[in-house]
């Protein structure tokens, strides 16, 4: 019988693609972690710093939200799929 001995190369090929793979995340990581800075003016940071307009802003995302389920409500009850009981509690 004849026994060979001889080791494929897979190993360091796949040695050499991590190595790539590995300095390609590193530098895209390197890359994306630039800090950019923002100016704020007068009126911007008068607004953020504005009672009036945060309270608007957290009325007008509950209003939308439920726009958004009555919506979901009405279409379902216009729906010919879907029926509505109405049960005593």
């Amino acid at each position: 019988m004849f026994h060979c001995d001889v080791k494929p190369i897979y190993i360091s090929v796949d040695i050499v693609f991590m190595n790539k793979m590995i300095f390609l995340l590193v530098s895209t990581m390197l890359l994306s972690n630039s800090n950019f800075e923002t100016k704020v003016s007068r009126e911007n940071r008068a607004a953020m710093e504005n009672k009036k307009i945060k309270c608007r802003w957290v009325c007008d995302k509950k209003l939308y939200k439920e726009q958004k389920i009555s919506d979901a409500i009405s279409f379902y009850k216009n729906s010919k799929d879907y029926k509505f009981t109405k049960k005593p509690f």
